[in-house]
């Protein structure tokens, strides 16, 4: 404990030392009134002298040494003073005491002021909680503020029935002029229109009538004014309230062209039209895609420039318009033109644009969403918003060549610029793309990089109970699938699965196709540890002892793995396999499509339907034949491939007959080559049906499956065959289709200029973006192993046509690239399309 304060040691030694306080037989101090007052003490545990010497020490010795001190008295101590002496002694000392008193007592008073001042800064748990809550609370999203005022259909019925009313009492009554002459002018002038009576019957919908007897209405006044006059009186039949209900009325019955006749009621009738009408008749005509109508629907009831709802409304209908396996040039150029006007698009309308080029799968529409996005920053909004930012993010996973995979480092930076830079809030979709982004690189560094942001998701931003803002969502665990699958980390794969299974998600965040189907890629990408051939054998143990299971007839066999599904990844191929079929049959029995009645136990997986929302589709299966093709015998997945296909009642597409082939094409020698030459002979009957049928094959698996099928017929000897192969190749696609180059677009030109439909600032140069539209062709390196066995064949002339029809593809494709780097731009005018040098 801390020592007492000096002042209250010092009266504490002046009272003890004090004539009035003697010391009792157990050493206590007793004052000499029967221990009225008790001596105070120092602190337990202070140890050393006082801080300084008491007052009357110096009076003491003083006396002593100058001499002043008489004789003793026999049998009592202590000195003997001259009397007056002892009362100064007593005096100087009382008024010490007093002094000292008035300290300790001023610090006391100081003390209780203290401690009621911080008494008062002390919260309970319950203040200290709601403290908390305040300050950790997740901020909620702002909700859009709708176009029209919400509708109310029985209030507007009410509405419109009481408008019917006053415009059929209104047509009854006589009109009231005061100008004779120009009454008599009128009247005739309107003679021949026909006004409806309360006696006319009515026929039709309410706000038909309505709509009816109001252009009567204003017909009638319209001819009642003179035609000399220059100025046109506004003519007021509704409320602006009125008008809106009208048109909801319309808009809720899905009647466009009555809600324009409103908009062209109240502009015959010179009032303004609300921008909230308007807004909502445009909306319907871009759901529906209908750009005629929605631009004639601007050109009539529009007076100035558009809303900035209005201008997303009016690109967003031109993208709908446009088919998806196309460039929308319509809308690029309309959002240019806004931005020539002065009047560029919201960040929204840029956003959709973006989305819509990356959805057609085209590299040179990819190019442009990264120049549309630099030219946005350039010319309308410098600093673009979260919704923006995430898909930038999510564009680099899909990079522009894929040849050249994701673009994790872009990615970082965006989301380096955002979060720190710009200090924005990401979002679980911000995190999901930076995530796929780092996982679909297929590199360890940023795979493990994407994990980690992955958990810093989860820990960050949690509230006062602990829970995160950002709860991780299917989309998030597919992205985390993606990189474990390209790097074969099947320990994380089996995380994943394993805690989606644990969790109550239904069917909306629990497992489906596409989680089975990263797990399957998993599993073929994943490489056992152990490797029977590579394993040492222990001296005294022959191959006998250590024979496979599987070949063992007098030892009982094991139980399988499928029924253990431990922790521990499997530690062979066969292990792989006996899991993968586990989990595929787990799959069969809770969607129903398994009827045995034979439950498979697979240790965690165990209990309820959590495969229950599966489906079963193309892509599904080829996954789960992939598992086959890398860990399996050919002969098993050639069985395979005939039967699951029925099994599961899916059609094979053109990758599944290509990913056959390539297993056929990487057969072993010995009896499996002649299995696979059986097998390639059936898939390649369905692959040239297939082929013969669609014209729309991407032009790479063409080549590749051709290859695959000529490498067969090689490893297999039948040279000749694969010679005839090349051949029918090189007819049906020649090489002098590859000097063909399309068009350029004009939104592609790279001439430097400050004005122009087209992004002025651009972050893809022109050798950067691949040509999709290169046919099929042959190289030398897919044709090298048929070369080399021609040679050692000795056929002369088929080793001159490999290396005549490998250079003449080489020369074609590189007159194309020469023509496509030299190509100009067309530029669409009003008259046609004029070229334009770049």
């Amino acid at each position: 404990m801390a020592s007492l304060p000096p002042g209250l040691w010092d009266l504490t030694m002046s009272r003890i030392s004090s004539p009035a306080v003697r010391l009792g037989r157990l050493g206590f101090a007793h004052s000499a009134r029967n221990n009225a007052q008790a001596a105070l003490a120092r602190a337990p545990g202070s140890t050393g002298p006082p801080p300084f010497p008491l007052s009357p020490a110096p009076a003491q010795n003083d006396l002593y040494n100058r001499g002043t001190l008489g004789r003793r008295k026999p049998g009592r101590s202590g000195a003997l003073t001259p009397r007056s002496e002892k009362v100064q002694q007593k005096q100087s000392l009382g008024g010490a005491i007093a002094e000292l008193e008035n300290r300790v007592k001023a610090l006391k008073e100081a003390a209780d002021v203290e401690v009621m001042a911080a008494g008062d800064l002390v919260f309970s748990e319950k203040e200290l909680l709601g403290m908390y809550e305040d300050l950790l609370a997740h901020p909620q999203q702002e909700q859009p503020t709708p176009t029209l005022p919400a509708s109310n259909p029985e209030a507007d019925l009410v509405t419109l029935h009481r408008l019917e009313q006053e415009l059929l009492q209104i047509s009854n009554e006589p009109e009231v002029f005061y100008d004779t002459p120009l009454v008599s002018r009128l009247r005739a002038k309107s003679a021949t229109a026909t006004t409806p009576t309360s006696d006319t019957p009515l026929v039709g919908e309410l706000h038909h009538r309505v709509l009816k007897l109001a252009n009567a209405r204003l017909d009638r006044l319209e001819s009642l004014q003179p035609s000399s006059s220059t100025s046109f009186v506004p003519i007021v039949l509704f409320s602006l309230h009125e008008y809106e209900a009208l048109t909801r009325t319309c808009i809720d019955k899905n009647e466009l062209e009555a809600a324009e006749g409103v908009l062209h009621l109240m502009k015959r009738s010179a009032l303004p039209i609300p921008e909230a009408a308007l807004t909502a008749v445009l909306q319907r005509h871009t759901d529906a895609a209908d750009v005629h109508r929605a631009e004639m629907c601007l050109a009539n009831f529009l007076t100035g420039a558009p809303t900035l709802p209005q201008r997303h409304l009016h690109v967003k209908c031109h993208l709908k318009a446009t088919p998806r396996d196309r460039i929308p040039e319509s809308a690029l150029a309309v959002l240019h033109s806004y931005e020539g006007q002065g009047h560029p698009a919201p960040m929204k309308t840029y956003t959709s644009a973006i989305s819509a080029l990356y959805s057609t799968n085209l590299s040179i529409a990819r190019a442009q969403a990264w120049d549309l996005f630099s030219h946005m920053r350039y010319v309308a909004h410098p600093t673009p918003d979260v919704v923006l930012y995430t898909a930038m993010i999510r564009a680099c996973a899909s990079a522009i060549n894929p040849a050249r995979g994701a673009e994790p480092e872009r990615a970082l930076d965006l989301w380096t610029e955002m979060t720190v830079e710009k200090g924005m809030k990401p979002t679980v979709e911000t995190y999901n793309a930076v995530i796929l982004a780092c996982a679909r690189s297929g590199r360890k560094e940023y795979v493990n990089e994407g994990f980690r942001i992955a958990k810093q998701m989860l820990d960050a931003n949690r509230d006062a109970y602990g829970r995160s803002a950002y709860l991780p969502n299917r989309r998030t665990l597919c992205a985390l699938l993606e990189g474990a699958k390209r790097i074969g980390d099947l320990a994380r794969a089996r995380w994943i699965l394993a805690d989606m299974v644990r969790s109550d998600a239904g069917k909306e965040e629990g497992v489906n196709e596409e989680i089975m189907m990263h797990v399957f890629h998993t599993y073929t990408a994943y490489v056992p540890p152990f490797t029977r051939h590579l394993a040492v054998v222990v001296p005294g143990k022959g191959p006998a002892a250590v024979q496979d299971t599987e070949l063992a007839t007098d030892a009982p066999p094991a139980p399988p793995r499928s029924q253990r599904f431990t922790r521990v990844p499997p530690q062979t191929s066969n292990e792989v396999m006996e899991e993968v079929q586990a989990l595929f049959q787990r799959v069969l029995e809770d969607t129903g499509r398994d009827i045995t009645g034979s439950a498979t136990d697979t240790g965690m997986f165990s209990g309820e339907k959590k495969f229950q929302h599966v489906e079963f589709t193309t892509r599904l299966v080829n996954s789960y034949l992939a598992v086959f093709y890398q860990h399996s015998s050919l002969q098993a997945s050639a069985t395979l491939f005939s039967e699951v296909w029925e099994r599961v009642g899916c059609t094979p597409d053109a990758r599944s007959y290509l990913e056959a082939l390539e297993r056929c094409a990487r057969s072993k020698r010995g009896r499996e080559r002649q299995v696979g030459l059986e097998f390639a002979e059936k898939v390649w009957k369905e692959w040239r049906a297939l082929e013969d049928s669609r014209r729309g094959l991407d032009p790479r698996m063409v080549e590749r499956a051709h290859v695959a099928f000529m490498r067969v017929l090689t490893l297999n000897d039948q040279l000749q065959r694969a010679l005839d192969l090349v051949k029918a190749f090189a007819q049906r696609y020649p090489p002098s289709q590859l000097r063909e180059v399309p068009a350029k677009p004009g939104f592609r030109a790279n001439r430097t200029a400050l004005v122009g439909a087209r992004p002025l600032v651009r972050l893809t140069a022109p050798n950067e973006v691949p040509d999709d539209g290169v046919p099929p062709l042959l190289m030398f390196s897919d044709l090298e192993i048929l070369h080399h066995r021609l040679v050692a064949a000795g056929m002369t002339a088929g080793i001159g046509y490999v290396k005549y029809i490998s250079k003449a593809y080489e020369w074609a494709l590189r007159a194309r690239r020469d023509s496509v780097m030299r190509a100009r731009s067309a530029s669409v005018q009003a008259d046609g399309v004029v070229p334009v040098a770049v």
